[in-house]
């Protein structure tokens, strides 16, 4: 019977570096974790380069072996215009098997080994390992990270009952992450006691090259943003649809803050300010039977139909239909 190997990765940005942290068990040899500070430069590069440097180790030493890759999608859309990343493509293929999987299950943990390796100040290019001894007990004792003072935490919506009123927002861009992305999409709805009451879509354009990746995953083209508002242009109309609102919801509404904030910031708009209620943090606490949390698994987990996954404004109505979904559930 093949050995299958699992490998969990996340990529993670701190000071101006990026990071990767691995979950990785070999049947019948190890069963560890990884991290590896990949160094400043673009964040896409630096994800393709780190898992190159990792599926190289373990295809020497275990030619034999399947692989099975736990990664976000989001992810494996970054900018491919690396060799780096041909090169772990072609690698994946020369595994005995090749599948992938979500990580979700595994976040917690690569969290924690990420924190674990900005305390230990592991250097730009280093890449340590973790035994699970180790990982254990930091979840006992949590490492103290030191966040960088410029950077406020998020202020999130706590009350037990789901909020009388507030907007629901969505974003499609050219990155997962955030210093690269660019709004291809936006969305929000606005929501009292329950019901829709207003909405606001437009498409944007980015002043670049749509990823391929993302063009797949969410069908916009280049020839449908060609004549489109900017993104500064399109942030104006939406800081006036946020103006007074006093929750902001989205799934994993960390990102679509951030891209917020950072697109505000250099337009030199007002930021919204006010409460941010993430429907991917809040569903964790119901303990469902699912592998992950991704908002396609959790409409079919509550019987919610999305019109159409990856864009914007159908994501943001399942996700306002997710979220009261959510607090039925917590009430009971």
């Amino acid at each position: 019977m093949e050995k299958t190997i699992l490998l969990a990765a996340n990529l993670y940005e701190y000071n101006r570096e990026t990071r990767l942290t691995f979950y990785c068990l070999i049947p019948g040899v190890k069963e560890g974790y990884m991290a590896l500070n990949v160094g400043g430069g673009r964040a896409d590069h630096a994800f393709w380069t780190g898992l190159l440097r990792v599926l190289g180790i373990l295809h020497r030493a275990y030619k034999g072996f399947g692989l099975q890759l736990a990664v976000h999608n989001a992810t494996l859309t970054l900018d491919g215009r690396h060799a780096e990343k041909d090169q772990v493509m072609r690698l994946l293929g020369a595994f005995a098997s090749y599948t992938q999987r979500s990580c979700d299950p595994y976040l917690k943990q690569l969290d924690v080994v990420n924190d674990l390796a900005i305390v230990d100040q592991i250097e730009r290019g280093e890449l340590k390992g973790y035994p699970l001894e180790s990982i254990h007990a930091a979840k006992v004792s949590p490492p103290v990270v030191v966040k960088d003072k410029k950077l406020k935490a998020f202020d999130y919506y706590s009350d037990l009952a789901m909020p009388q009123e507030g907007v629901v927002l969505d974003f499609e861009t050219t990155s997962p992450i955030v210093d690269y992305a660019k709004i291809i999409e936006i969305s929000a709805l606005k929501f009292r006691n329950g019901k829709i009451i207003d909405r606001f879509e437009t498409l944007c354009n980015p002043k670049c090259k749509i990823p391929k990746q993302v063009r797949e995953l969410t069908g916009i083209t280049d020839v449908d943003v060609a004549d489109k508002l900017s993104s500064f242009q399109a942030m104006k109309q939406l800081s006036k649809f946020l103006a007074g609102e006093p929750v902001l919801v989205g799934h994993n509404i960390q990102y679509d803050y951030r891209v917020l904030k950072t697109v505000c910031e250099k337009a030199h708009i007002p930021v919204w300010t006010g409460k941010l209620l993430c429907t991917m943090k809040l569903a964790r606490q119901l303990d469902l039977p699912i592998d992950n949390y991704d908002l396609t698994t959790l409409c079919n987990a509550f019987g919610i139909h999305n019109e159409r996954p990856h864009r914007a404004w159908a994501d943001t109505r399942a996700t306002f239909d997710v979220m009261q979904a959510i607090y039925r559930s917590l009430l009971v």
